[in-house]
């Protein structure tokens, strides 16, 4: 694809964007209205009632169609309306015209003096007609060009430079109102009946709009057809744009106007921009974009936090295309949870301040669980670059101490309940896995250090792991304990025990259940691997060989019942995975056909000095035995001679 095709298309895509937005702020603008509201009034009318559920209706029908309009007939649409509005402007600029005659006829024939001013008087009217002229001829010619019309009907877009006409003709003052009337109701009855001859086009088109949807959907189902028409009308795109729009002039309006109260913005920019939010957030559309903007936000941090650590060449982008979603969709479904569009605008502020901290507790969790990875790698491939380290060094530490400033502002403005202790116990669990990961990278760090492999270190970072485990298990069973303090001597409710039972099951017994496997585990790895020899000094020079796991020199090794030699910290960590050898694969603790256990050779060896002791005293009465078994020998073997020769036959 060429550079000018990918400007064009990138061209399409804004032109489609910013003629879709403003659908958005009708849509918003129509769920604000409340038809009952307006005809409360004339309750007694049937007719204006009726008239304002009408123009309701079509407000939302009209917002619909500017959503979903191909992008050609939305220009044309656009086009029609711009020309509407011009042709708005000049039966205004014809109407001041009118009014301003009136007045400046009256004061240029009559000075302070009541001289009559004849030539000054007439030049003056003059350049106003011509100015007012100019004007009207410019803006007939723009509703030309918009409309596209180029036969002689373009001219009766001048309709409106009838009172001017009149007024070089010399028609007096009176008439020339009454020609400016004539022209606006010519042009009202002319639009009406451009409306009513291209009323039927406007439902044809509405009909194969309908009836594309429909094949679409019997073809791909509802699901698909919704995704499809998300992407390929840019619809996240639209949402952010008018988020950020409205987010912006409610901000201006807060910071410059009188619309917070003195309390609110007395207590700093923070609680001016929570305020700013909560009231572009009062419908489900605004509602809707604020979530679609913070995923934006959330995927962007992640990026740049990718960025940071790895740079533009060592960054390598996935296609993980749901990153920075989990953070939009949390906090739409704890917005319609907790009733947030019912509430008024100052306790949605309040309210707010909570669900983006649990937006921001997840936003910070999701960027450790990626960077961790990367930092055990710069650590376990004993990479040296020192801007690499630095830079990871300095998130990680902003990583575990931000949770615990933001933990400790929200205290400063809440009591504490079990639904607050729940949303901080994120925030400290963040910070006590992002600790856990860092000593982990010292202790990597440090035995890359090292002259000589340090072979404590698998232990020590268990321990450690050990460590943050019981610690997070310890913050999960003390907001358990204080749920249920909560439930017996507080206010009870479903929602909590609901809570109650799911942080239970999820962040306490699966923990438990996690860590005792895992102990489990190595202790069972630990006995494969003590039940297995030693390699001796002769053993080791004979093998004269790295280890198969690590790739380096051995000094002491394990050997298996396979014969295969390797480092007793390697073969531990696969312990921990598999029980067979990562060689052969056969079964550690299983040995070889014809090996004898160190119990078994003992016995082997008793056995066989019992029957040297028995051979010497049994060789005496042998040789008198001989004799009288000569006979019995020599019928046995012509019986077993017949029977072998039985069984050939069988």
């Amino acid at each position: 694809m060429s550079l000018k095709a990918i400007k064009r298309e990138h061209l399409l895509s804004a032109v489609c964007v910013i003629l879709r937005v403003p659908s958005l702020f009708i849509m918003d603008a129509w769920c604000r209205m409340d038809p009952h509201e307006a005809t409360k009034d004339s309750a007694g009318n049937s007719e204006s009632s009726l008239l304002v559920t009408i123009v309701y209706y079509f407000v939302f029908v009209f917002a619909l169609s500017i959503a979903l309009l191909p992008l050609r007939k939305l220009v044309d649409l656009y086009m029609y309306l711009i020309s509407g509005l011009l042709l708005y402007l000049a039966y205004h600029i014809s109407s001041v015209y009118v009014t301003v005659e009136k007045i400046r006829l009256v004061e240029d024939w009559m000075d302070k003096e009541g001289k009559n001013l004849g030539d000054e008087m007439k030049q003056r009217m003059f350049i106003r007609l011509f100015t007012f002229l100019g004007v009207q001829c410019v803006i007939a010619a723009f509703i030309a060009y918009l409309t596209e019309v180029r036969n002689w009907k373009k001219f009766g877009f001048l309709i409106f430079t009838l009172p001017l006409m009149g007024q070089i003709c010399g028609v007096p003052i009176d008439l020339i109102e009454t020609v400016h009337n004539f022209a606006a109701n010519f042009t009202l009855l002319m639009l009406v009946l451009f409306a009513f001859v291209n009323f039927s086009t406007a439902l044809d088109a509405l009909k194969d709009l309908l009836n594309q949807g429909y094949i679409l959907s019997q073809a791909l189902g509802y699901l698909t057809l919704i995704l499809t028409i998300w992407h390929t009308m840019k619809l996240p795109i639209q949402l952010l744009v008018f988020w950020l729009c409205l987010f912006s002039v409610q901000l201006y309006v807060n910071i410059y106007g009188d619309a917070l109260p003195l309390s609110v913005s007395q207590e700093g920019w923070i609680f001016v921009v929570l305020a700013a939010i909560g009231d572009c957030c009062g419908t489900t559309v605004s509602l809707i974009a604020l979530c679609v903007t913070i995923s934006y936000v959330s995927y962007c941090s992640l990026l740049l936090t990718r960025l940071f650590l790895q740079g533009f060449r060592g960054y390598q982008p996935d296609n993980d295309g749901m990153r920075g979603w989990t953070e939009g969709f949390t906090m739409l479904l704890i917005a319609f949870q907790t009733g947030l569009l019912d509430l008024k605008p100052l306790q949605r502020a309040f309210l707010m301040s909570i669900l983006l901290f649990i937006v921001v507790s997840s936003l910070l969790q999701s960027m450790y669980e990626m960077c961790d990875p990367i930092l055990l790698s710069l650590s376990a491939q004993h990479n040296k670059s020192i801007g690499k380290n630095l830079r990871a060094i300095v998130l990680f530490s902003f990583l575990w101490m931000f949770p615990l400033y933001m933990t400790y502002s929200i205290c400063q403005y809440f009591d504490l309940d079990f639904w607050l202790l729940v949303i901080m116990s994120s925030c400290l669990l963040t910070s006590v896995q992002v600790m856990g990961s860092l000593i982990v990278y010292t202790l990597f760090m440090y035995d890359s250090l090292r002259r000589e492999p340090w072979d404590a270190l698998d232990d020590v970072i268990y321990y450690v792991r050990s460590i943050v485990r019981v610690l997070e298990f310890v913050v999960a069973v003390f907001v358990v304990c204080y749920g249920l303090k909560e439930s017996f001597f507080g206010e009870w409710s479903w929602i909590n025990s609901s809570i109650l039972l799911i942080h239970c099951y999820f962040n306490v017994w699966q923990r438990l259940q996690t860590g005792w496997k895992t102990f489990l585990l190595r202790r069972e790895a630990i006995k494969r691997l003590e039940s297995l020899p030693l390699a001796t000094d002769e053993q080791l020079e004979e093998y004269n060989d790295v280890c198969p796991i690590c790739y380096q020199s051995m000094t002491a090794a394990r050997i298996t019942h396979c014969k295969h030699f390797f480092h007793a910290t390697c073969l531990k960590k696969w312990l921990y995975v598999k029980d067979s050898c990562p060689m052969c694969h056969k079964k550690i603790d299983q040995p070889e056909e014809g090996e004898a256990t160190h119990d078994e050779t003992e016995g082997n060896v008793n056995e066989q000095n019992n029957d040297e002791e028995d051979d010497g005293d049994s060789d005496n009465s042998s040789n008198s035995e001989s004799e009288s078994n000569e006979e019995e020998d020599n019928e046995l073997s012509d019986n077993s001679e017949e029977n072998f020769d039985q069984q050939r036959g069988h």
